[in-house]
């Protein structure tokens, strides 16, 4: 069992150990290295960058992604977000790459988050289930990736701005491929803003207030109008919304710090350590130090 203290957050390298904005590592390469090294083998850690890993075909395992199991049961594309806790447990050799930028990349190639967060725009916080492709799609996806090798790998005097194209066009096809894809148009049109401004919101604010109608007050809304179009929206209200946010804060706490249940608490906003112990195992099942036992138990 590993000490909380080695419980991974990754900084964003290249092999040599620099830092970077933008690498592609093939799966395969990863899959065989931790074979040849068990030290090596996946164990609950997050990134301070975005993650997508692609693989073609059903490989048996899990990927889990803030502590929910996704199987890895077909071809498909996975995103991993900043600071989301994630592990990639394959039973077979997985053929496929992975995508590591950070947000300093995005922005420098005039790429918008939105254009990701679209992708998961109606799912809870924490909720980034994989994305399946068929075959044209995967052909197309990796056609990209192969381009993108060739950039990293070369000396072009603009590989960087030719990886950030490419990278957005990877992504323009993701969003276009993914299940979610036919409400694209619905989100074009703009008549979803309140959503992506309330989960905006949320993610500055969430420490701070709890509450339904502050939230709706700084989107000049009623708290019913937003509680209704928000579950018209995901089947969801306004409030599982906040409540998601603050349960998957609270995990992530528990597995990469040291805080008591009380430190937890006041850290996440709640006025009484009871109300955030009776909270969060009214959500998860378990009390906050049981939880963090059992997880890291199976680290």
């Amino acid at each position: 069992m590993q000490a909380h203290n080695q419980i991974k957050t990754f900084q964003l390298t290249r092999p040599d150990g620099e830092a970077t904005d933008f690498v592609i590592k093939s799966t395969a390469d990863i899959h065989e290295q931790m074979e040849a090294n068990p030290d090596l083998i996946d164990h609950p850690h997050r990134h301070d960058y975005y993650t997508i890993i692609v693989v073609e075909k059903a490989l048996g395992g899990v990927h889990v992604i803030d502590f929910k199991e996704y199987s890895l049961d077909q071809a498909a594309v996975h995103f991993v977000y900043p600071g989301q806790v994630h592990q990639f447990l394959s039973q077979s050799k997985p053929n496929g790459y992975v995508l590591n930028f950070s947000a300093t990349f995005l922005m420098k190639n005039g790429i918008s988050e939105e254009l990701i967060d679209r992708v998961y725009l109606y799912n809870s916080y924490g909720d980034s289930p994989p994305m399946p492709v068929n075959d044209q799609q995967l052909s197309m996806l990796f056609g990209i990736i192969e381009q993108m090798k060739t950039y990293q790998q070369g000396d072009n005097y603009f590989r960087y701005e030719a990886l950030g194209a490419l990278l957005k066009l990877f992504i323009i096809n993701i969003s276009g491929a993914c299940t979610l894809s036919h409400l694209n148009a619905e989100y074009e049109s703009g008549s979803n803003q309140l959503i992506r401004d309330f989960k905006k919101l949320i993610r500055k604010n969430y420490k701070n207030t709890h509450k339904v109608q502050h939230y709706a007050a700084e989107l000049s809304v009623s708290s019913d109008y937003l509680n209704r179009f928000v579950k018209e929206k995901t089947g969801k209200s306004a409030k599982d919304y906040i409540q998601d946010k603050l349960i998957i804060e609270a995990k992530r706490l528990l597995l990469f710090s040291e805080m008591s249940s009380k430190e937890l608490a006041y850290e996440l906003g709640f006025e009484e350590p009871s109300h955030f112990n009776s909270f969060f195992k009214k959500h998860s099942g378990q009390s906050p130090i049981a939880f963090r036992k059992a997880v890291r138990e199976m680290v």
